[in-house]
């Protein structure tokens, strides 16, 4: 790394980026990286990030991956705790040379970052990632106040909150994740917020995919609290909703709705109708991106979760979408590995909207299931048969069908009389290798036997 010419410095800190990423492991008890040798490492990849910006983009990299080894190390990650001050130092400056724009510097810059306070030890560095907190509050600010002449700047801007956004996001959930360092994101959640809501007010046409995410970090960590943004909050969140063009985004959005029904349960209400309705016409269009269609079923099963009885003026509507898709589901193509991928998506989607309708029901509206019991114990039939299912929907169909015995009761005991394929797919589950399967089965087999002997 100290070599005169800049492409050996350049291939040499991407052969150590690559070394890192397929070598370093301390998770599994592997790694060429050992305590003896890690000052070292630190030292040249902190020097080396001073660099000409294409060999500091790669230094970036080498720091991404050396930080990535970490993630699930538990006690084994406290031996990176001594370096986080400094690199998060070099990091900042190396996002604010002026030479950075042509060589991907900044986003690589912001992006390490992320993935050094993601992989931190949370007990040992709250003190140092709780710091980083108003710094990077500060630039997303200074952002929404910078000169806007051209659409190049325009640009700029836009991918600067981006990347300011994806850091806050990873913050915001580090911190919250832990009851100590919970009460940092509470105390400056009204800034956050203004933040946020100034970010997309920058934007006239399309929402901030970058500030929706991390908005919805916020609603989970602050919980109830976030009832107080949504008036302000919602004309953005239905924008999102309704932008066809830019499908990532309104896949974003859909999966923000789940983070706040998580966060504010039935005070989500008088928002519901707007939801349901952008929810449908989603559902309902033919060129909104296919991708985005899972999600929104299993937005279904968080609206119906969050509010309980009260989701039984929508269940004309969803119900026929959810069979629909169901039967959409048969008709996939079992060549076509992409359409195959998607055909699981939807399945699994499918299933996480039954179960959260069927527990938003279970204590007052349980009998507004019967009808679509039927229907749904023959589409798990038809999931289970197919041996091209992956192991996410094997764990949503025999969890929907625990909820569905524990809902419906003795109403269903014809029913798992007369569809006796429910004992081989828990007979196939209960010899699972995947404990978390094992135990949803059992749960599953419980909650029928019950009804079995009512």
């Amino acid at each position: 790394m100290s070599d005169a010419n800049s492409h050996v410095k350049d291939t040499t800190a991407w052969t150590l980026s690559r070394i890192f990423e397929i070598l370093h492991s301390p998770a599994t008890g592997f790694s060429v990286i050992s305590n003896s040798n890690l000052t070292r490492i630190m030292s040249v990849l902190l020097e080396s990030i001073k660099d000409a910006p294409n060999v500091a983009a790669k230094v970036c990299g080498a720091i991404y991956y050396l930080a990535q080894g970490y993630e699930d190390a538990g006690s084994r990650s406290s031996v990176l705790s001594p370096y986080l001050p400094n690199t998060i130092a070099a990091l900042l400056t190396t996002a604010e040379r002026t030479d950075a724009n042509d060589s991907r510097l900044v986003a690589s810059a912001y992006e390490t970052l992320n993935e050094v306070v993601r992989c931190a030890n949370i007990a040992e560095t709250s003190q140092i990632i709780a710091q980083l907190l108003p710094v990077i509050m500060n630039k997303l600010g200074l952002t929404v106040e910078m000169q806007i002449i051209s659409s190049d700047d325009r640009e700029k801007q836009g991918d600067l909150q981006a990347l300011l956004c994806g850091v806050l996001q990873v913050i915001i959930q580090k911190l919250s994740a832990a009851d100590d360092t919970k009460h940092i994101i509470l105390q400056v959640a009204d800034q956050m917020m203004v933040l946020f809501l100034r970010v997309f007010a920058c934007r006239s046409s399309t929402v901030h995919e970058e500030a929706m995410l991390a908005i919805g970090a916020l609603a989970y960590a602050t919980g109830a609290e976030f009832g107080k943004y949504m008036q302000e909050f919602y004309k953005y969140l239905e924008m999102g909703l309704q932008n066809f063009e830019e499908y990532q985004v309104c896949s974003i959005s859909v999966g923000v709705v789940g983070d706040i029904c998580r966060a504010l349960d039935d005070k989500i209400l008088p928002y519901c109708d707007q939801i349901m309705t952008n929810l449908l016409n989603d559902l309902s269009s033919g060129i909104l991106h296919r991708s985005v269609k899972p999600p929104i079923f299993s937005c279904f099963g968080d609206i119906a979760l969050a509010i309980g009885e009260h989701f039984e003026k929508y269940l004309p509507y969803a119900m026929p979408m959810m069979q629909g898709a169901s039967e959409v589901c048969a008709q996939i193509d079992s060549d076509d590995e992409e359409m195959l991928d998607y055909g699981n998506q939807l399945r699994r989607s499918i299933f996480e909207a039954y179960s959260g309708i069927l527990q938003g029901f279970k204590n007052s509206k349980a009998e507004l299931m019967l009808p679509h019991a039927g229907h749904l114990l023959q589409f798990i039939e038809v999931v289970f048969r197919d041996k091209q299912r992956d192991e996410s929907v094997t764990k949503a169909a025999v969890a929907v069908m625990g909820d569905l015995a524990d809902t419906l009761g003795p109403n269903m005991k014809i029913a798992f009389k007369d569809k006796s394929f429910y004992v081989d797919f828990l007979g196939e589950c209960l010899q699972s290798d995947d404990d978390q399967l094992k135990e949803t089965a059992a749960w599953t087999q419980g909650m029928i036997g019950r009804i079995l002997v009512s």
